[in-house]
C-alpha cells in the first residue's frame, strides 16, 4: 500500500482502463492527467460542491472480462479547494482492505466497497445519465429504452409519456450527436407533454449543447415566463450550453426581474451557472439579491462559490468592493461573524 498514493495509480496497477467524470455540478468528463493532479492536490477540484470533489469512476479490464465497474467517490477539500491527502489515503486503504490490489476477489465479483464516508449514491437522474454517457464514451450501444423515447417524441399524440423510462430519456439526450435525433428534438420539443419537457431539460444539464438547442429552450421559457418550474428546467438544461451570449442575456433578464428574488432560483444559478460570476454586471446583480435573502443563504452560497477556482477571485473581490448596499455590507459582516447594524 505504501507505494500506491492515488486512485489513479491503484487502477493502473490493477491493470484496468478507466474513465473519470466530475459529478458535482452536472456530469463532465475529466482527463486522466487532470484527475491525477487533483488527487495529488497540485490542482484544485474544478467544480467543488459542499467542500468535496465528486467523481464517477468507470473502470474495466478487457483482458479479464467484459464487465465494467463504477465507483462514485467524494473526497473532502481544504479551504483552497485541494484534496485532503489523508482522506484520499484512507479511501485507498478501504479499497485495498476490501479488494486487495488485483481487483480479482472471487467473493466480490462486482468490486463493491463496504460502506464508507467517501462513496455516495447519485440520484436517479444522475445514475441514468451516467449510464448513457458511459456507454457513449466506450462506444457501447444504448439501451433498448431509447426506442420508446424516440417513438413518443416522434408522435406524442399516439403515445403515453408515462411509458417512457428515465433511462430512455437519458439515452435519447446522450445520442443527440446524431443529427436525426437532434432534429427530432428541435422539431417536436414544443409539442411534448410538460412532464417530458421537464425531464429532457433535467437530462440535458449533463451534456454540452449548442446554440440550436439552447435557443429552443429559451424560446420555450419565453412562451410562459410566469411558470417558475419551466424557468428552473431551462436553467438546468442550459447548464453546459455553448451559447454563452444567450445564457448571459437570460441570466441578466432573470436577475433584473421578480424571478431573481426567488431563493430557489438563486440557488439554481449558483449550482448550474457559476461561470457567469466572472462577469461584473451579473456578479453585482447576483450578490445584491443574495444579500436580501432570508436565513443564511448568503453565507452558504458564498462559501460554496468561493471554492470554485474559476470564480474564486471574483467572489473574493466582493469583500473589497468600496460601494456596497447596506444589505450586502451586513451580509458580508455576518460572513465574518460581525453584527453589522
Amino acid at each position: 500500500m505504501s507505494h500506491i498514493n492515488t486512485i489513479s495509480e491503484f487502477l493502473l496497477q490493477a491493470g484496468t482502463d478507466y474513465r473519470v467524470f466530475d459529478m458535482a455540478r452536472g456530469i463532465r468528463s475529466l482527463e486522466s492527467q487532470l484527475f491525477l493532479e487533483i488527487e495529488n492536490a497540485t490542482r484544485p477540484a474544478p467544480c467543488p460542491r459542499q467542500q468535496h470533489a465528486w467523481f464517477g469512476i468507470l473502470f474495466f479490464n478487457k483482458q479479464m472480462s467484459n464487465e465494467r465497474y463504477i465507483w462514485f467517490v467524494k473526497l473532502p477539500l481544504d479551504e483552497q479547494g485541494l484534496v485532503i491527502g489523508a482522506a484520499r489515503q484512507q479511501f485507498l486503504q478501504i479499497v485495498v482492505d476490501a479488494l486487495g490490489q488485483s481487483l480479482e476477489k472471487p467473493n466480490n465479483t462486482n468490486n463493491q466497497l463496504p460502506d464508507n464516508p467517501f462513496t455516495f449514491i447519485p440520484n436517479q437522474q444522475q445514475l441514468a445519465d451516467f449510464n448513457s454517457i458511459a456507454r457513449v464514451a466506450l462506444n457501447i450501444p444504448l439501451s433498448h429504452h431509447v426506442n420508446l423515447a424516440e417513438q413518443y417524441i416522434t408522435t406524442p399524440e399516439q403515445h403515453d409519456w408515462r411509458a417512457v423510462s428515465l433511462q430512455g430519456i437519458a439515452d435519447f439526450t446522450a445520442s443527440l450527436q446524431q443529427s436525426a435525433r437532434k432534429n427530432l428534438l428541435l422539431n417536436r420539443f414544443l409539442t411534448l407533454a410538460p412532464e417530458m419537457q421537464y425531464a429532457l431539460c433535467a437530462s440535458l444539464e449533463n451534456h454540452s449543447i449548442g446554440e440550436d438547442i439552447s435557443t429552443l429552450l429559451v424560446t420555450w421559457y419565453q412562451q410562459d415566463i410566469e411558470d417558475e418550474k419551466r424557468l428552473h428546467s431551462v436553467l438546468r438544461g442550459l447548464c453546459q450550453s455553448q451559447a454563452k451570449a444567450a445564457v448571459h442575456t437570460l441570466l441578466t433578464l432573470i436577475l433584473n426581474s421578480e424571478k431573481g428574488l426567488s431563493r430557489s432560483t438563486l440557488m439554481l444559478i449558483a449550482a448550474r451557472h457559476w461561470q457567469y460570476m466572472t462577469e461584473p454586471a451579473i456578479l453585482t446583480l447576483y450578490v445584491e439579491l443574495l444579500a436580501i435573502c432570508e436565513d443564511d443563504t448568503f453565507i452558504g452560497l458564498f462559501s460554496d462559490l468561493v471554492q470554485i477556482p474559476e470564480i474564486r477571485e471574483s467572489m473574493l473581490s466582493i469583500l473589497r468592493w468600496p460601494e456596497k448596499s447596506p444589505q450586502l455590507t451586513q451580509a458580508v459582516g455576518q460572513l465574518f461573524g460581525q453584527n453589522t447594524p
